[in-house]
């Protein structure tokens, strides 16, 4: 039995789900999901009513034959599965976050902006404060929609704060909160991926930290250009990526190039982020999960899309491939496995 069906099929074992809750309990990238849906559909498997998904008699009898049970939850009920809590100082900096975090832009889909919650966003800080990477370092972000830079600047840990972000309302609010705050290590810029590295961003930080765009073309230009603002051996980098969006032959290609560039990769964590996408509006879009799904879909009931958080650490002299194309259009956020991300 394919991976993917074994796990909807043993969480419906244990009681009905929306489409929303069974993406969240299933390792395929959304065009697989969708695909599964279909065909265990198609086979009588399971059935769709009142928005609610279930095992049909047949579905539960094939379900017993490969030998699932029921699905029990196994994830740490304190730190839900993120390996780091927020207590101390930085239940202090989360509640301080979520103040600030109530008046920042909206997200937009040109940039092709979601952000994660407040709770995902500070435990991202805390466990980079575990891991060594935030006391004392000088940090570098491209892009910040999730406003981490003011989470770490509220921990009063950190060197330099450097952020490099294409949305002007971003750089704004960053440099407005720092100013208010009398932050003179944190400072916003205005920069496009897509643009060359200025020099002054050169092999000058310790930890770098981006959320990046899944194409393969948009985040190696991320990778790249993080690579090129760290000092050397032994600095550090984070970012998320989801298999939602990235399926596991993606996930080959991208860390055979983290490995290329001198890098190990020394942490996965699971489902670390959870994002407050639109819940109304991403169903009345034209997103191709929405247009590609096997039947009109309700409106979420759950934050279903997670990412996973990577931790990178360099062996040597972070290497920099020639690059042999940018991508200006469209093809830097959207490809075929793009499906929570407008064409």
């Amino acid at each position: 039995m394919d991976r993917v069906e074994g796990q909807i099929l043993r969480r419906l074992l244990l009681k009905p789900a929306t489409f929303w809750q069974l993406i969240r309990e299933q390792d395929g990238h959304l065009a697989r999901y969708v695909e599964v849906l279909e065909d265990l559909t198609r086979r009588g498997l399971i059935r769709s009513e009142g928005g609610s998904i279930s095992l049909t008699s047949r579905g539960r009898e094939v379900a017993q034959e490969e030998g699932l049970s029921p699905l029990e939850s196994v994830a740490c009920p304190t730190c839900e599965g993120k390996t780091v809590v927020l207590q101390g100082r930085f239940k202090e900096v989360l509640e301080e976050f979520q103040e600030i975090a109530r008046h920042r832009p909206q997200a937009i889909a040109e940039y092709d902006q979601g952000y994660v919650d407040a709770g995902s966003t500070v435990s991202r800080v805390a466990l980079m404060y575990q891991r060594g990477d935030l006391e004392n370092k000088d940090i570098f972000l491209i892009g910040d929609d999730d406003l981490t830079s003011i989470a770490m600047a509220l921990t009063g840990m950190t060197g330099r704060i450097t952020v490099l972000e294409v949305d002007e309302r971003l750089v704004d609010f960053i440099n407005e909160n720092a100013g208010r705050r009398g932050w003179k290590n944190l400072a916003a810029y205005k920069y496009d991926v897509r643009r060359p590295l200025p020099p002054e961003f050169r092999a000058a930080y310790d930890t770098f930290l981006i959320d990046p765009v899944e194409t393969l073309p948009g985040i190696s230009l991320f990778l790249y250009r993080c690579a090129e603002s760290l000092k050397g051996k032994g600095s550090a980098g984070y970012f998320g990526l989801t298999h939602l969006e990235a399926s596991r032959d993606k996930w080959y290609r991208i860390q055979k190039l983290i490995l290329e560039m001198n890098f190990v990769i020394t942490d996965i964590i699971h489902d670390f982020h959870e994002y407050e996408l639109e819940r109304e509006g991403f169903v009345a879009k034209n997103y191709p999960l929405v247009t590609r799904a096997f039947e009109r879909l309700p409106v979420p009931d759950i934050n279903w899309y997670t990412s996973n958080f990577f931790r990178l650490e360099a062996v040597a002299q972070p290497r920099v491939p020639e690059e042999a194309h940018v991508p200006w259009g469209r093809e830097l956020y959207f490809d075929e496995e793009a499906y929570a991300t407008l064409p």
